[in-house]
């Protein structure tokens, strides 16, 4: 039966229980298509509930799915931040171990011959805007080579840091001690005139003077030589250094173990 003669059947069933004269059997025909019609109506309305249960539960699954995307790209983001920050942060560490390694000496710690060079630049550039005194001092370790013959390298290696550190602690905290090559040592004096140059030099051979041996070789005595002078403004760098050296040679020449400005060699 289609859906447009449900009204018909209706008002037929209703005229048959009005009808005194209708007979069981028609009202029994009537009654069975209308219980027909319905249970057809309800199956289509099972079908139709089912469906729509389907369909509910599929889109709660789909918004579940795009849910559990979502915080699965979300950790992955974390991941990433994490680990582009514990990359950054190691580059950093190797930057400045690189940096540390490339400007410093690897035996004895102290600022290298490149970067103390650099460092010579920038205190002079620094005085001569300034016009204040600078002043250098170069320092040679005595038979530094009879050391290392009579001892072995390994002690000269021992005596190349003890003196380094020794060095450093006599120094005033602005002061700068480089490893300028071999067993010569640079000493930077900012602010500092020849006067005052000499004094700090001379309390840097009494502390070498002093450093102790007995665990190290018999019978050995450590000693410094040193030279000193003080920039001249408007002077190359290299001449500075040329008159320091000087000064240095005539310690050496002078019996060593003893402090030499530029003005007693040169001037």
């Amino acid at each position: 039966m289609i859906p447009d003669a449900l009204p018909a059947l209706e008002s037929r069933i209703e005229i048959l229980l009005h009808d005194p004269a209708a007979s069981p059997a028609d009202l029994h025909a009537a009654l069975a298509v209308l219980y027909e019609r319905y249970c057809l109506q309800e199956q289509m309305l099972a079908r139709l509930i089912h469906i729509s249960d389907k369909y509910q539960m599929a889109e709660r699954e789909r918004g579940l799915s795009h849910v559990e995307q979502l915080q699965r790209k979300v950790r992955q983001v974390e991941k990433i931040v994490r680990i582009s920050d514990g990359y950054q942060s190691m580059l950093q560490d190797l930057h400045t171990r690189l940096t540390a390694i490339s400007n410093h000496d690897d035996l004895t710690g102290l600022p290298n011959r490149r970067h103390m060079q650099e460092r010579l630049k920038q205190t002079i550039a620094q005085a001569e805007r300034n016009g204040d005194t600078v002043s250098i001092a170069l320092v040679d370790i005595d038979f530094f080579k009879k050391i290392n013959d009579s001892a072995g390298h390994a002690i000269g290696d021992v005596v190349l840091t003890r003196v380094a550190e020794c060095m450093r602690q006599s120094m005033r905290e602005y002061d700068i001690c480089a490893r300028w090559g071999g067993e010569e040592f640079l000493m930077l004096f900012p602010s500092c005139d020849l006067q005052n140059a000499a004094q700090l030099a001379e309390r840097a051979r009494a502390a070498v003077a002093k450093i102790p041996t007995d665990d190290l070789h018999a019978g050995l005595n450590l000693s410094v030589s040193i030279g000193y002078t003080e920039f001249r403004l408007g002077e190359a760098i290299d001449s500075t250094l040329k008159r320091a050296d000087d000064a240095l040679y005539c310690a050496k020449s002078s019996g060593r173990n003893c402090v030499i400005g530029s003005s007693a060699s040169n001037e």
